[in-house]
């Protein structure tokens, strides 16, 4: 699946072939973009047929790429009078670590004739890979996309929440709508808000009924707390992750592409844990299998570990 720098324009390929060589199709190629997972419309329009012939392009710009997500893309054609069509999927993702940025840390050399070259195909695939250790070990993901999660209440003002959001778009309560802040609709009762971590949903203090609580405690003289009902369940729309990645995560991404890209990475990613060479031997811890392999990382993002997350 082909993966693209969300914010960043892009244009996306579709070759033809005729009896195993480029040709174009009878007519006009339409592109229909689509979301993957909701199947809601994204953008649609024709193919521009750039050369050599039997190669279409289309642009997909900046403002369909600004949340992460994946892109169903169907392209719709006619060839030797029969309509046919090919899918393909893009995922728009966000780089924990720019190229540039890479090269900059380790100041790699920009000739192949250097021997600290890498070219930027193996700093991307470094990148890609980095990422994937940063969200395994962590268990979140630091770029910003549009999703949902389901909790149960426990009869507290406040709901927690098993990843970090950005935004409150609807909630549902038993599969009920009762929150619409995209239609100004609350058949709650009670506004909510994310706390400042981002990590719970509470209900907003109204001076009406008195202050909010999330003990679970009640005064007598007031007759009604908001609260999320005891064994109810409750799921939230809205955006998730973080609006940029943090600098101590970006950081870490970097120390991991280093890894990645050095000559000892080959035997590493073996789980060789002793070596010996002439009258030189080490051998590594048995964390080093672990986490991410590099103790700097580790302990760096052990403050962004999601332990024991349940997603419902």
């Amino acid at each position: 699946m082909q993966q693209i720098h969300n914010g960043t324009n892009q244009t996306l390929t579709l070759d033809i072939y005729k009896n195993g060589y480029l040709s174009n199709a009878d007519g006009s190629v339409f592109v229909t973009i689509t979301d993957a997972d909701t199947s809601a419309s994204i953008t649609s329009g024709s193919a521009f047929n750039a050369p050599p012939d039997g190669r279409y392009t289309f642009d997909l710009y900046a403002n369909f790429t600004t949340l992460n997500r994946v892109l169903k893309v169907r392209w719709d054609y006619v060839v030797n009078s029969a309509s046919t069509f090919q899918t393909q999927y893009v995922q728009i993702v966000t780089p924990y670590a720019l190229v540039s940025d890479i090269v900059d840390y380790y100041n790699i050399g920009p000739k192949p004739s250097d021997l600290n070259y890498y070219s930027e195909h193996d700093i991307t695939v470094a990148e890609q890979v980095a990422r994937l250790m940063v969200e395994n070990y962590t268990g979140q993901k630091f770029g910003t996309r549009y999703d949902s999660q389901e909790q149960f209440g426990s009869g507290s003002d406040a709901l927690e929440l098993t990843e970090r959001m950005l935004t409150i778009d609807k909630v549902y309560e038993n599969s009920q709508l009762v929150i619409d802040y995209t239609n100004n609709y609350n058949i709650f009762g009670y506004d909510v808000e994310l706390t400042p971590t981002g990590k719970a949903m509470r209900i907003k203090m109204d001076t009406s009924y008195g202050d909010v609580r999330y003990d679970n405690q009640v005064d007598p003289t007031i007759l009604y707390y908001g609260s999320f009902r005891n064994h109810t369940r409750y799921k939230v729309v809205g955006q998730f992750g973080y609006n940029y990645v943090p600098q101590d995560v970006k950081l870490c991404t970097m120390l991991l592409c280093g890894d990645l890209m050095s000559n000892d990475a080959a035997w590493r990613t073996k789980y060789l844990n002793k070596i010996s060479l002439a009258e030189v031997s080490f051998e590594l811890a048995k964390g080093a299998f672990n986490g991410t392999g590099n103790v700097i990382v580790d302990s760096i993002l052990d403050g962004y570990r999601n332990i024991n997350m349940v997603v419902i």
